[in-house]
């Protein structure tokens, strides 16, 4: 049997399962999605916002968006994780332009 199935994953293997604790205190409404470009020379996509960084994209790449923090300062969007699978993550809305 696997550490998971047998429910002896320690806080820290928890922690990057599940994206940290703070993924849950984040508030996000869920827009029609759209598409951005990355206006900056590159933009860090964190998994959560001010978190981590996941990802980092260069300048003229393309995202599809598709929920924005209830501060309105953060794009969510769903990334191929380089940890493995898909997750959320966010990037900063103000380094990004609707296109």
């Amino acid at each position: 049997m696997s550490e998971f199935t047998e429910n002896k994953l320690n806080e820290e293997v928890l922690e990057e399962v599940s994206g940290g604790t703070a993924q849950a205190a984040v508030k996000v409404k869920a827009i029609t999605p759209i598409w951005v470009r990355v206006t900056s020379s590159s933009l860090n996509c964190r998994y959560t916002p001010g978190g981590k960084i996941a990802k980092v994209y260069e300048k003229g790449h393309r995202l599809k968006v598709d929920g924005i923090t209830a501060d309105g300062a953060w794009y969510r969007l769903l990334i191929y994780d380089p940890r493995g699978g898909t997750c959320y993550a966010y990037i900063a809305k103000r380094y990004t332009e609707r296109i």
